[in-house]
């Protein structure tokens, strides 16, 4: 089971806490249930969730479909309408807003994960179509050179956008990576060469065959020994990178 980061947006108290418990059952983690699109937007700048489900007669100055808008602007994040109004004029107006589905109520929580599961598997698709496109190398080539504050991870549960200040170290296993984070271990098929390419080098370095570390992350340096903050992992440094961690640790 997925355990994709969910934000609720439900004004009914009721059905809000009633979704949350159904999510938790079926072993998503809820990160927020909120009951207006400006408390909505708030929690998105403050957490990235994996999934939003957003009720589209929201209460305020804010509809369901304005919130999704704006939310969309800024982020890359699947977006499923919850409504009890199902005539053509309301889905009419949701579709401009690209949701990822739309679930009726009342519904089971068969419904739920079903349409999470579609609609995290069709945004990760389109990611990657996005990303293997030749326009959106080059406009990502020529962010890259401008902003190292973010990598892309091609990781188990799907595509995973990183704020590179959440990441501790990665480790080499064999022909696959973990990237040790805040809130959890992150797999993924992308070797330590290619990570290291899309890492900042005044933050990152390789250490060894095995290891990448984010030296802002060490938290006691005994040459060739550093230990990694909050993991509290030891890790040895290869003899010819010595300098280069002492020249990174002087800097900061």
């Amino acid at each position: 089971m997925s355990d994709y980061k969910v934000l609720i947006v439900e004004d009914e108290l009721l059905v809000a806490a009633d979704i949350e418990e159904s999510l938790e059952i079926l072993g998503y983690k809820v990160i927020g249930s909120v009951a207006s699109g400006e408390a909505a937007i708030k929690k998105v700048n403050e957490q990235l969730p994996d999934i939003i489900l957003m009720d589209i007669m929201l209460k305020g100055d804010l509809t369901g479909i304005d919130t999704a808008n704006i939310i969309r602007q800024k982020y890359d994040v699947p977006i499923v309408y919850l409504t009890a109004n199902a005539d053509i004029g309301t889905i009419e107006k949701a579709k401009v807003s690209l949701p990822y589905g739309y679930i009726i109520k009342p519904f089971s929580e068969k419904d739920l994960q079903t349409n999470i599961e579609i609609a995290r598997f069709k945004f990760n698709n389109d990611i990657k179509l996005k990303m293997e496109s030749d326009q959106y190398n080059r406009f990502f080539n020529h962010q890259a050179n401008n902003d190292k504050t973010h990598v892309f991870i091609d990781a188990e549960k799907g595509l995973e956008k990183l704020d590179v200040d959440q990441i501790f170290y990665i480790e080499s296993e064999k022909e696959s990576s973990t990237i040790f984070t805040n809130d959890e271990d992150l797999k993924t098929t992308k070797c330590l060469d290619e990570l290291e390419k899309s890492l900042p080098p005044e933050k990152f370095l390789r250490v060894s065959a095995d290891y990448i570390v984010n030296v802002d992350k060490i938290f006691l340096s005994k040459l060739p020994e550093i230990i990694i903050a909050e993991k509290m992992t030891v890790i040895v440094v290869d003899e010819d990178k010595i300098g280069q961690m002492e020249s990174l640790l002087k800097s900061k």
